[in-house]
C-alpha cells in the first residue's frame, strides 16, 4: 500500500475527509479529482519514474476548488516531468498550514523550459486555475538544476467543511 493509501485511511479514520463529494464518481468523467485520489496519481507516474512525496501539517478537508486545483497542479506537474525529464527523479510536497495549502513538484532533470506544439499550455492552464481560486503560482528552472512547480492555494482553517 503506498502512502498516500495509508495516509487517506489515517484521516478518514479520525472521522476527517478532503473533500465532501470525493468519492461520488461523476457518471461521464469518473471520480472527482481530489486529493483522496492523489495516491492513485503518484503510484501511476511512479511505475515509470521515481516519486517522492512529504506531507507536512495536518491534513484537513478543503473547498472543493481548492481540493481538485490542488489535484490538478500535481496532475499537471508529474505529466510535464514525465515529458521533459524522462527519468528524472520527482518530488511531491504538500504543506498545510493555517492559511491554506501549498504545492510544490520538482524534478532533477535538466531544467529546460517545456518545448514543442504545446509549449506551457498546460502550466498556464493550471497558472490560470491557481489564481482564480485567489492562490498563487510559480514554475521554472531551478539554480541547481531540474525544475520546480509551486503553488499556493488559500484554504483558511474556517472554511473548511
Amino acid at each position: 500500500m503506498g502512502r498516500f493509501a495509508r495516509w487517506r485511511r489515517m484521516v478518514q479514520a479520525h472521522g476527517h475527509r478532503l473533500l465532501h463529494r470525493a468519492e461520488e464518481p461523476d457518471p461521464l468523467t469518473g471520480p472527482a479529482p481530489s486529493l483522496n485520489r492523489l495516491d492513485a496519481l503518484v503510484e501511476g507516474f511512479a511505475a515509470g519514474q521515481s516519486v517522492r512525496w512529504a506531507l507536512a501539517g495536518p491534513p484537513r478537508p478543503l473547498p472543493e476548488a481548492v481540493d481538485v486545483a490542488a489535484y490538478r497542479i500535481i496532475e499537471e506537474s508529474l505529466t510535464n516531468a514525465r515529458r521533459h525529464a524522462p527519468g528524472a527523479p520527482v518530488s511531491v510536497r504538500l504543506r498545510y498550514d493555517a492559511a491554506g495549502i501549498t504545492i510544490e513538484v520538482r524534478d532533477d532533470g535538466a531544467g529546460a523550459a517545456p518545448t514543442g506544439g504545446g509549449a506551457g499550455r498546460g502550466l498556464i492552464a493550471v497558472r490560470r486555475r491557481a489564481e482564480r481560486i485567489g492562490g498563487t503560482f510559480s514554475a521554472g528552472p531551478r539554480p541547481d538544476g531540474g525544475f520546480i512547480v509551486r503553488a499556493v492555494l488559500p484554504a483558511p482553517e474556517e472554511m473548511a467543511e
